[in-house]
Order: structure tokens, then sequence, then C-alpha cells
């Protein structure tokens, strides 16, 4: 076939038009727009969260501390379970003042002679100040050792660094538990694609009814037939929800670069690999039984019910993927083979690290064959159903119907 020939295809000429009003319909930019700055939102609230969500020490130091002492500093701030802020002060005086005046928790006078709080640290206090006062101690007194032994400032500094013993424990666990990244990964990832499948098989439902309320449909098939009408819309609607989504991707990364939020070292090529096969997979599988409910009904009002056999699985494998989040069960397990949930679920496991390869392909070949035979089976029931109009058709009722009226 000739390039001129392929893009006059029916099926192509049907795509080009669902791409060519997606991309013109007021509401799509109105939604992009909404959705955007949901995304810039959400990034805004992340970075105020992690800025409130750990505690933060001042400590003002006598003389100018230098990159060794600084990075000391952080160390005990974060077995301390705080960030300390050092500031430095040309004289004890000044230090005094800073604590004195609340511009700083902890002052450690010249030469370590002394530590300074605006309150007592009583024995037994957890706050923050206190557990940083009782480190600072520890670390000062191993200084001051270390230099009565004969050590030089610079062989102090190296034995400061050095991390320690490995820490191990006797219950290692069986592999169930993440990290963090994993679970954060998990989460954004369920939600997305909810997000995404639920939308976009939204704006499927909304162009078949919309057409066949119209009578539109029946001008359409008078150049094409139903099976090429079906697949152009799929595959037009779902190229502009690609974009759209492409668009709130990039969204969301300028945003965390502007708001100083890192999250490009958490994110593993093989994660967005992942994600975007499950995308395509989803689509191809649900969007198809989302065009066969707008079919069934005559009015938009009628597409709700008609969409609940579909929403139904897709929303069980959405609330059972978070249940993965403490470890992953026979539930999920079971899920994540079974085409309509593992579309949330399987996902959700990758994210975790708890699905190996070989389940990850699994799936996804048993999602795809799921996906092509739902496929057929829809263009079977879009034929039947979709110059119908008057009532809602049910589902077991079109799977009965013969043939469309001519």
């Amino acid at each position: 076939m000739t390039a001129t020939g392929w893009r006059e295809h029916p099926t192509v000429l049907v795509a080009s038009r669902e791409i060519t009003e997606g991309f013109r319909s007021r509401g799509t930019k109105i939604m992009l727009a909404l959705s955007a700055v949901a995304v810039i939102a959400i990034v805004v609230i992340a970075r105020l969260a992690s800025d409130s969500g750990g505690s933060t020490t001042d400590l003002v130091v006598v003389g100018a501390p230098d990159s060794s002492e600084l990075a000391a500093f952080e160390a005990l701030g974060d077995a301390a379970g705080t960030r300390i802020e050092a500031t430095a002060a040309d004289t004890d005086a000044a230090a005094r003042a800073a604590v004195s005046d609340g511009d700083a928790d902890v002052a450690l006078l010249a030469d370590g002679e002394a530590l300074l709080t605006e309150e007592p640290v009583e024995p037994g206090d957890d706050s923050a100040t206190a557990r940083v006062v009782t480190l600072l101690r520890a670390q000062l007194a191993f200084d001051e050792a270390l230099a009565g032994a004969g050590l030089s400032p610079a062989e102090i500094a190296e034995v400061r660094a050095n991390p320690g013993p490995e820490l191990r424990s006797t219950d290692p666990g069986d592999g169930d538990e993440t990290d963090d990244r994993g679970a954060g990964l998990a989460i954004v990832m369920n939600i997305l694609l909810f997000l995404l499948l639920q939308t976009y098989g939204g704006w499927v439902v909304q162009g078949v009814t919309r057409e066949k309320a119209s009578r539109v449909v029946e001008v359409l098939l008078s150049a094409v037939t139903p099976r090429q009408l079906l697949f152009g819309k799929i595959a037009g609607i779902g190229i502009v929800a690609l974009a759209n989504a492409a668009v709130l991707v990039v969204v969301g990364l300028v945003a965390t670069r502007v708001a100083g939020v890192e999250v490009l070292e958490a994110v593993r090529a093989r994660d967005v690999l992942i994600g975007g096969v499950w995308f395509l997979l989803g689509y191809a599988l649900y969007c198809s039984a989302f065009a066969v409910a707008g079919a069934l009904c005559s009015r938009a009002e009628d597409a709700q019910s008609a969409l609940m056999p579909i929403m139904l699985p897709m929303i069980a494998g959405y609330i059972a993927g978070f249940t993965a989040l403490g470890g992953a069960n026979t539930v999920v397990w079971v899920l994540a083979f079974i085409p309509p949930t593992a579309v949330m679920c399987m996902p959700v496991l990758a994210a975790l690290g708890a699905a190996p390869v070989w389940a990850v392909l699994l799936s996804m070949a048993l999602t795809l064959a799921a996906a092509l035979a739902v496929a057929l089976l829809a263009v079977k029931i879009y034929e039947r159903s979709i110059l119908r109009a008057g009532r809602r058709i049910k589902w077991l009722e079109a799977l009965r119907l013969r043939s469309a009226p001519t």
C-alpha cells in the first residue's frame, strides 16, 4: 500500500478526524489545563509536606566550620531524627545572643568549651534539641579523647568519617517489604493508570454516544464499516490521550525541578517503560468495551449504568493494588494474572520489586490476548447495536441480536 493509500484508509481517516476534533475541542483543552494545575498543586503540596515533615534544629557555631564539620553535623542530625542547620558566629557573646533571642536552638562555643540552650535539657527529654545536645556532647567528648591521644585534626576527621560496622538483622524478612521508593512509585503508578483509563475511556463513551444521539453515525456508516469506525475512533482518541498524558508528565517534571523535589533519581527507565506498556494494554482492553457501552446507549445519561460491568473489575484491581503496599498477598497475585484486574495489580507488584520478569511478561501476554478477544467481541456487538436508537440495550440482549436494522 502506498503512502497516499495508507493515509486514505477509512480507519486512518476516522482516527485523523478524532485526533483533529480532540485537539480542537475546548473541553479537552480545559480538562488538560485543569489536570496540569492539579499536577502542579500536588507537587507544591508534596514540597510543603517534605519541608514541614521533619523538625529542624538551628545550631550556631563559634568560628567558621569547615566542610568536614558541616558533614559531621549533617550526619549527627540524621542520627537525631532532625535536620541541623549550622550557622557561624564570630564570638561566644554573639552565639549566646542568638540562643537568647530565639534565633538558634543550640550554640557551640569556641573550642567546644560548652553547649548552650535556652531551656535546660532534662534527663529523659526526647525533644529534637535534647537529642542533638546528647549526640553533640558525645561527639565532642570523642573528639577530645582522640586529640588527647595525639591525633591531628585531619586524622580525627578521618576517624569521624568511618561509617562503623554494618547493621544487620537476624530476621531479614521474606522480601515482601519494600523501600519507600518502590512504595511511592507503586502508589503513583496505581493512581495514574486508574485515572488515565477512566478519563480517556470516558472520552470514547461520550464520543460514541454523542454521535449515536445526533444520528451522525448513520452518515459515517454510509462511508465506512462499523469495524473501521470503531477501531479508528479508539486509535484516534488513544493518540490524543497519549499526547495529553505526555504533556502532564512534562508539566510534572518541570514542576518538580522548579520546586526542588527530586524524583528523577527515584524513577528508572524500566519503571517508565512498564507503566507505558500497561497503559497501552489497559487502553486496548478497556476502551473497546467502553465503545460498546456507548453504542448500547442512545443518551449520555444512560452511559453510567452501561459502564458499571466494565468499571467493577477496574475498581477492584485499583483497590487491591493498594493492599500490596504492606507486602504482596495471595489476592493481589491472583488478580495480577486475570486480565481485567492485571492492568492495575501487576504494575504495582512490578514497582514494588515483588514480581519477577517472567511474571510481568506472562501477565502482559494474557492481557494482550484478552484485549484481542474483547476487540473481536466488541466489533460484533458494535455492529449490532450502533444503529439501534430509542431505549438502552442491555449487554446480554446485544449478544443475542442478529444484525443491525437497515
